[in-house]
């Protein structure tokens, strides 16, 4: 579920960690403002997330979607050690997001505006990775 919100929407890892229950409605993530529709695969594994957690912590009061054995006694979010053992060994949220945010911008053409809208970015921000579409360095690598 970790992996599938960053490689899928790009989502940092203190969103993943400050993340609510009620965050969560109708299909959709609501997240720094943004409506977030959720991929078909992100929405399987959440829904199966959800059960695992309801089933694991029936009782707990921790209201973040992502609990652990010493979370789920508080209320507290789970810490970035945590996310960091959930994405596993080699890789990092940071390079999955900016690995997502670089295919959406291929996949647009560089419509800065869209990674902008997708992903919580400044236009600045967007500009660095529309930079890479079309670049000569890059040429015949896709």
């Amino acid at each position: 579920m970790v992996v599938a919100l960053i490689a899928f929407h790009g989502l940092r890892t203190g969103h993943l960690r400050r993340l609510l229950l009620t965050d969560l409605r109708d299909g959709r993530l609501h997240v720094d403002g943004r409506v977030i529709l959720l991929a078909g695969p992100v929405r399987e594994r959440l829904a199966a997330w959800l059960d695992y957690r309801n089933r694991r912590w029936p009782h707990t009061a921790n209201p973040h979607l992502f609990v652990h054995y010493r979370s789920a006694a508080r209320t507290e979010p789970v810490g970035h050690r945590w996310v960091k053992l959930a994405i596993g060994p080699g890789l990092t949220a940071t390079t999955i997001r900016e690995d997502r945010i670089l295919n959406e911008a291929h996949a647009s053409g560089g419509d800065q505006r869209r990674l902008a809208d997708l992903f919580g970015l400044s236009i600045d921000a967007a500009t660095r990775y529309t930079a890479t579409v079309d670049h000569p360095a890059l040429a015949g690598q896709r």
